[in-house]
């Protein structure tokens, strides 16, 4: 739970495999972090959470000290759903590198820049089905299908079969099977992962004798230092599997939340909105100040390599540390009125995306697509209301994503 765990000490517990965590009051426990327990220790899962700005980034920066070997997740998803080498964000120097270095060309700026219109064309086919009745579901209807088509088209999965599709989709949101208030994965999020393996195997087999110009056959047919990245016979524990289902489930889920959460946000608060509608350039600020307040990735874990001391507590070598992304975000020693979404903030440097070597790949794509949802659906929804408490998605502990998010608004007006 979020309450008071100890009222006389006014102590809260951080615990964000509390199945409410993220809909019952997060950001006031963050900021009672901040200001009484920068440096966090959980007595129930061991770790060490940091949630204010510098201390978040001196972490994000130093990837000698905090090191990635043992995942970035706190569940259990290194042990169960990413064991296998390649998945970037859990992965250090030098091989992080040149991993990254197979698929970056295709995550730049002016790469994904070319994809508008690409993006614009699927937003508007979404639209279509809506448009003209009044409600809408954001998060079923806009926010999750746009990224998985994007995503289809931009690493080159097959569009062709509907069912198929339908299929992988029923895959990838079974991934997310957690046990309430556990770090452990249900047995059909297991099999799940184990199914979209499988899946991701036989497109990349195909690419390696049928080559088209996508995301897969670059990965396929790659060298690092001369040596094929993908083994002739791929197994599900391959480097390369790892990397496919980074580049896939960070693109879809990640981007998902964003444009649900910035709608969200939109909708809270009206007098942003307008402002919006009056002046579309301001659009971008928009995003940016949606991944500032309510960044996707609420945390990141690293494994502190020796004793460091941070604020007074000193923190023992091999310990599990926690960086809280969406606490550093609302720290108020960095951000002046850090809770409120304030267009005239402008694009200010946040953590929402990361930084340093472990940076989020696909940003600019999350934030491109986030945009021109934005240009798209807002001259449509006007001056639109929640129509129903939005329903939040059951991911794990570090994704603030939302499943259901029913608005209503005039058609036409």
């Amino acid at each position: 739970m979020t309450a008071p765990a100890d009222a006389a000490t006014d102590r809260y517990e951080y615990n964000p495999f509390a199945p409410d965590f993220y809909t019952n009051r997060p950001f006031e426990i963050y900021r009672w972090m901040r200001d009484e327990r920068p440096v966090y220790h959980s007595e129930r899962w061991g770790w060490y959470a940091l949630t204010r700005f510098d201390d978040v980034r001196t972490v994000l920066l130093d990837p000698d000290l905090y090191r990635s070997f043992e995942g970035m997740d706190i569940d259990n998803t290194f042990g169960e759903q990413m064991a296998s080498g390649g998945s970037l964000p859990n992965i250090d120097n030098p091989r992080h590198d040149e991993i990254r270095a197979i698929v970056q060309p295709w995550f730049l700026p002016r790469k994904v820049g070319a994809h508008e219109d690409a993006v614009r064309a699927v937003v508007r086919s979404h639209m279509d089905t809506w448009r003209s009745r009044g409600t809408v579901d954001i998060a079923q209807e806009i926010a999750w299908p746009t990224p998985f088509d994007v995503f289809f088209s931009l690493m080159g999965l097959p569009k062709e079969d509907q069912a198929d599709r339908d299929q992988l989709e029923t895959w990838v949101h079974g991934l997310k099977g957690r046990v309430p208030g556990t770090p452990e994965f249900t047995p059909e999020a297991i099999d799940a992962d184990k199914n979209v393996r499988d899946y991701f195997i036989r497109l990349l087999q195909d690419r390696r004798t049928n080559p088209r110009n996508d995301v897969l056959s670059t990965i396929v047919h790659a060298k690092i230092n001369g040596v094929p990245f993908t083994d002739e016979h791929i197994v599900p524990a391959a480097e390369v599997m790892g990397l496919m289902m980074v580049l896939f489930l960070g693109g879809v889920e990640s981007t998902a939340g964003l444009i649900g959460t910035t709608i969200k946000l939109l909708a809270e608060n009206p007098d942003q909105r307008r402002r919006l509608l009056a002046d579309p350039s301001l659009i971008p600020v928009a995003v940016e100040e949606a991944v500032r307040m309510i960044t996707p990735l609420q945390l990141t874990a690293r494994t502190v390599m020796r004793d460091v001391t941070v604020h007074g507590v000193t923190i023992p070598a091999r310990s599990r540390v926690v960086a809280v992304t969406g606490a550093a975000n609302r720290d108020d020693r960095q951000f002046e009125n850090p809770d409120r979404f304030d267009l005239d903030r402008g694009i200010v440097r946040n953590v929402g995306f990361g930084e340093g070597i472990h940076g989020c790949l696909g940003a600019p794509l999350a934030r491109l697509e986030t945009k021109v949802v934005l240009q798209e659906v807002l001259p449509v929804l006007g001056e639109y209301e929640l129509a129903g408490d939005p329903v939040f998605y059951p991911s794990s502990p570090n994704m603030y994503v939302w499943w259901n998010l029913p608005v209503r608004f005039t058609p036409g007006a």
